[in-house]
């Protein structure tokens, strides 16, 4: 198991489970947290023992990175789909389950998923295939597909784990903006046994509609949302759950905000991180 994540699992074995959050949908450059900038993964640097680095090749985009983030094997691939489009994605890691990551708004797409990704493949086992969504990194959509029609691009990323990456389990993973297409996608694409939202807004646009409140989900969902959200989003984010079929269930958190659920600032674990791997380990 991962250091970062294997150093909260003994803590967890003996405590309830935890976590919680939300977020709303965004045009690239939204205020949703995301990898560092040049700027602050430069200042993280010096906090740490061995500097944030780019990683080679496409996937250099993403801007420096934790030391481990090159030494799991991350792949930049493109889905292709003759009426959804091309979607940008990245694998990494081997095991018959597959976390499909999705991302927040924060212009970088599928980047901000590359730490907690990282240490999520560091044992055997689980394979992700994060992606850019719609509007976001380097994806080529037809269409609209903002807001529900996100699901769409969602959907060609659970067939490609199914039919390429040999899935016999196939977990959609999304933070804020990421989670309600999570929720969106758990309840109406085929090929998917479980999701997780960390901070997705209810009012997100589309989501009560596709999820009725949690009665239109098809699998378990694990939703985490931060108290520091507000009453209104957490008491939404609860009733979702109660309402989500059996197995479902709510990781409150005092605060924290999608990925600022899983990771501190240095990259390293929080309590969540290793909930959040054993739901997609199942």
């Amino acid at each position: 198991m991962s250091p970062r994540i294997g150093a909260v699992t003994t803590i967890l074995a003996a405590a309830l489970p935890l976590a919680g959050c939300g977020g709303d949908d965004e045009p690239a450059g939204g205020p949703d947290s995301g990898p560092p900038t040049s700027t602050t993964a430069t200042a993280t640097a010096t906090a740490t023992s061995a500097p944030w680095q780019p990683l080679a090749g496409a996937l250099g985009r993403c801007g420096p990175q934790p030391p481990d983030v090159a030494d799991a094997g991350f792949v930049p691939t493109v889905l292709k789909d003759p009426e959804v489009g091309r979607i940008s994605a990245a694998t990494a890691g081997t095991g018959p389950t597959v976390a499909v990551l999705l991302h927040q708004t924060d212009g970088n797409g599928l980047c901000g998923w590359l730490p907690y990704a990282a240490d999520l493949v560091a044992e055997p086992g689980v394979q992700v295939l994060a992606v850019d969504l719609c509007r976001y990194g380097e994806s080529e959509c037809r269409g609209d597909r903002s807001g529900p029609r996100q699901v769409d691009a969602v959907g060609v990323a659970v067939r490609e784990a199914r039919s390429q990456l040999g899935a016999t389990r196939v977990v959609v993973v999304g933070a804020s903006m990421g989670g309600s297409v999570a929720l969106m996608t758990a309840a109406s694409v085929p090929g998917v046994d479980a999701a997780v939202d960390l901070s997705g807004p209810v009012d997100w646009d589309g989501l009560a509609e596709v999820v009725d409140g949690g009665r239109a989900l098809r699998v378990p969902v694990l939703v985490a949302m931060a108290d520091a959200e507000g009453v209104e989003k957490v008491d939404g984010s609860r009733a979702i759950v109660e309402n989500a079929p059996q197995g479902s269930r709510f990781e409150p958190a005092e605060s924290g905000h999608g990925y600022d659920l899983l990771l501190d600032e240095d990259a390293g674990p929080l309590p969540l991180a290793a909930s959040v791997a054993a739901w997609i380990r199942g």
